[in-house]
């Protein structure tokens, strides 16, 4: 289990760098120029899921069951699988 999580903190930081590293593509200012979009609200989120879930998991693998805490530390790329998938029905 402590490889698997290792596993889900690289693949969940590295998520979490490339969101922030393409932020500026992908929001083009919403916060400054114009109204808030929903899709701003959840990118904001997926930046901070990516990030904080990983030291979570860390602290919550001695008090949870083994099964509870992979599911939190993949819920990040389970969540960008999702929307990945449900992408090309909604553009």
């Amino acid at each position: 289990m402590l490889a698997a999580l290792l596993i889900a903190a690289v693949l969940d930081f590295g998520m979490g760098l490339l969101l922030i590293s393409v932020s500026g593509f992908i929001l083009q200012g919403v916060g400054n120029t114009g109204p808030m979009m929903p899709e701003a609200v959840f990118f904001v989120l997926m930046i901070a899921l990516c990030l904080g879930l990983p030291a979570a998991t860390w602290f919550l693998r001695r008090r949870l069951a083994p099964l509870a805490v992979l599911a939190i530390a993949y819920s990040p790329l389970i969540v960008a699988g999702l929307v990945l998938l449900a992408g090309p029905m909604f553009a």
